[in-house]
């Protein structure tokens, strides 16, 4: 209320008379109410945009350990194959 009678009495001071500047205020006020986002509204999307990343950050850690896993399981492989082939060319000759 207190901005919408600060814009009156600006309007006024620039020449509207009083009852075209509350019109004109009230217009504008009701037009920009929908859509200006309160301090609520954005702590409540700070929450949920927080909540968001730390399901994404969840779920790429559990990613990273599957992939983890994945390399672990073939250097290990490969380690056994080199291992094996060594073993076979030591016994060859």
């Amino acid at each position: 209320m207190t901005d919408r009678l600060t814009l009156t009495r600006a309007l006024e001071e620039g020449g509207i008379a009083r009852d075209a500047a509350e019109h004109i205020a009230t217009e504008i006020f009701d037009a920009i109410h929908d859509n200006v986002a309160t301090k609520s509204d954005l702590n409540a999307a700070e929450a949920g945009i927080r909540n968001d990343l730390k399901a994404d950050i969840a779920a790429v850690r559990a990613e990273l350990v599957l992939v983890e896993h994945r390399f672990l399981t073939r250097l290990g492989s490969m380690i056994v194959a080199a291992t094996g082939i060594l073993v076979a060319i030591h016994y060859l000759h």
